[in-house]
């Protein structure tokens, strides 16, 4: 956008002689409007503040996104995939009868099973399922306080980072928040608190894995009473 522009605010082509430069968008989010470069436009601060005052008007026409509903835009890329690839259409009515005619309790596992097996009677070989929660790549939050005074820890403390995984008293967790005086807050592979008193320190625990994009668990399936195990 700015090579586009040429560096130069587009208002008053660097009249101002403010080197602030930013990005505009011509119709505004707010009111639907398109990341595209046809509806940006580069403003130096003082004109963009100008703008939003309405000292100064511009005489540019934006563009609005597509305005088709979210259920309309879905059911499109539905289509078009189908035509690419071999795959074939199933329906959540259609899986939750195959469900239950396995006998099978309302889990998500097992939706995912009666998918696979397009509605055949499952035998299962395990009693456990994997349970994947992807986790941000790095910590976004980086102060804390009214005025953001207080600066946020992202680092290791003593050895812990958020979200490694962690054995305390014989069960695994995850972390979810560290205290510089050697105290943790302990959460599971779902991201709810674990309320633990007293609050667990460092010392008690031991580092399982290092935090990655995904944290991920092994547990128990639900009892099931009609298939094999």
């Amino acid at each position: 956008m700015l090579t586009r522009d040429e560096y130069t605010c587009q208002s008053c082509k660097g009249k101002s002689k403010d080197r602030r430069l930013e990005v505009h968008h011509i119709v505004f989010r707010s009111e639907l409007g398109s990341d595209e470069e046809s509806n940006l436009i580069t403003l130096c601060k003082t004109c963009h503040d100008a703008f939003h005052r309405g000292e100064i008007t511009l005489k540019r026409d934006g563009k609005k996104t597509g305005n088709l509903k979210h259920a309309t835009q879905m059911n499109s890329i539905r289509v078009q995939v189908l035509k690419q690839v071999q795959a074939e259409e199933t329906f959540g009515f259609i899986t939750k009868e195959h469900r239950q005619l396995a006998g099978l309790p309302k889990e998500h596992c097992f939706d995912a099973v009666m998918v696979a097996t397009r509605g055949k009677h499952p035998t299962f070989q395990t009693n456990t399922k994997l349970h994947k929660c992807c986790i941000p790549d790095g910590d976004y939050q980086q102060t804390k306080g009214r005025h953001s005074q207080q600066r946020i820890v992202t680092g290791k403390i003593q050895g812990f980072r958020k979200f490694d995984k962690v054995r305390y008293q014989g069960q695994e967790y995850f972390s979810k928040g560290r205290m510089s005086t050697g105290y943790a807050i302990l959460m599971d592979v779902k991201g709810n608190k674990i309320d633990l008193k007293p609050i667990p320190k460092f010392e008690q625990m031991k580092r399982g894995s290092a935090r990655s994009s995904w944290n991920m668990s092994q547990q128990p399936m639900p009892s099931i009473s009609s298939c094999i195990i």
